[in-house]
């Protein structure tokens, strides 16, 4: 409900109760239009769930036209589906699995759990390198073409984009020869191919931390809202460096240093905030990355290191100019690059994140010296 009324706040300011209220309203509307409204079932009672999005979509559709309309729901819809899909991870207690051990729990418990339970699946090729299933009677493709909005059911397929790289770190996920092998484009059935890559990720470099808090409801949703899914790594990486450098405003402070999902929502932090934003970005996009740290002249600053196609990169230093202007956004540079050329004092070093950095700095009086207090 959280995501819902943030993007509704947002997006219609303050008449979004009374979109909401009516938006239940007819959601019943919808569900009584189809079949499963005369069932009694486990799939009827799961189908049911999909109505307030078909209602809102309904909604929205006639004051803002459909395609405005898409992009608000799919800014709800998709963030709260890869946020469910996590947490149906994390029940597995398979942390410490990967490879083919862990793609193997997560394909058993969506047979036993969730939508997967309503399909009929076909497990069409098993290894440690490649394993590929086929989905068939989505039941998101079939309730939402009952009730004349078959593009809603792209929205999971979104879900699915989201999910799997972070999730499935050492697979590279994709539908075959085409994003549009699903249900949702009308094919007969869904395709889900894992390719195991060449040079799975470093588990360190891809973890979850409390600062890198990536699967918080407000990082899915910043990730649905640059709408990223389909693009390239490097685009990714370009998209997240500009997004931060663009709109988290400079400031200097001292004190606990907050979590993404914080610095996200108060929209304002000093060099290493920054970092800590994009790495959480970065590796909920699956893309491993680790953090450098350095004292200069200008006090202690890091940026991000990025395994781009197996290849480290670097990002350039944040710049505080107020405009986010550069001549060269990201400013790659393979190996180990100095980013500060002539104002460094210190090389900290590469840490596997921001939290192993500050742990060491916690109890250092020179740290706190060189920030002062956080301005209001």
């Amino acid at each position: 409900m959280r995501i819902i009324t943030a993007v509704l706040r947002k997006e219609i300011g303050r008449p979004w109760p009374l979109l909401l209220l009516e938006c239940m309203m007819k959601r019943g509307a919808l569900f009584r239009s189809t079949h499963w409204a005369k069932e009694n079932t486990a799939e009827s009672r799961y189908v049911s769930r999909l109505a307030p999005i078909a209602g809102l979509y309904r909604i929205l559709s006639e004051r803002v036209g459909r395609g405005e309309a898409f992009r608000i729901v799919s800014r709800m819809a998709v963030p709260i589906g890869v946020c469910e899909q996590w947490d149906n991870l994390r029940s597995l207690g398979i942390e410490g699995k990967r490879g083919i051990e862990r793609l193997r729990a997560f394909y058993d418990f969506m047979g036993e759990g969730g939508s997967g339970q309503f399909v009929t699946r076909e497990l069409v090729a098993e290894s440690r390198e490649h394993v590929q299933y086929e989905v068939q009677d989505c039941p998101f493709a079939r309730f939402f073409k009952e009730v004349g909005m078959l593009e809603l059911a792209t929205l999971f397929c979104k879900v699915d984009r989201a999910f799997f790289p972070s999730a499935i770190p050492d697979y590279e996920f994709s539908r075959g020869d085409s994003w549009g092998n699903t249900s949702a484009y009308r094919k007969d059935h869904c395709v889900f191919s894992f390719t195991m890559k060449g040079n799975p990720p470093d588990e360190r470099y891809i973890e979850e931390t409390r600062l890198l808090d990536y699967t918080h409801p407000a990082i899915q949703m910043l990730y649905e809202e640059l709408d990223l899914p389909y693009r390239s790594d490097r685009e990714k990486i370009s998209h997240f460096y500009e997004y931060v450098r663009r709109e988290i405003r400079p400031l200097r402070h001292t004190g606990k240093r907050k979590p993404a999902s914080m610095i996200l929502r108060k929209h304002r932090g000093d060099d290493i905030s920054k970092t800590i934003l994009f790495m959480a970005l970065l590796r909920a996009s699956g893309i491993p990355c680790r953090a450098r740290f350095a004292t200069t002249s200008e006090g202690i600053q890091s940026w991000a290191e990025v395994s781009l196609r197996d290849e480290l990169v670097h990002t350039a230093r944040w710049t505080d100019d107020g405009d986010g202007a550069s001549a060269d956004p990201v400013g790659w540079e393979k190996g180990d690059g100095n980013a500060w050329n002539e104002s460094l004092i210190e090389d900290h070093g590469v840490f596997d994140s921001p939290d192993d950095f500050l742990k060491t700095r916690s109890n250092s009086a020179g740290e706190r010296q060189s920030y002062i207090r956080e301005r209001n």
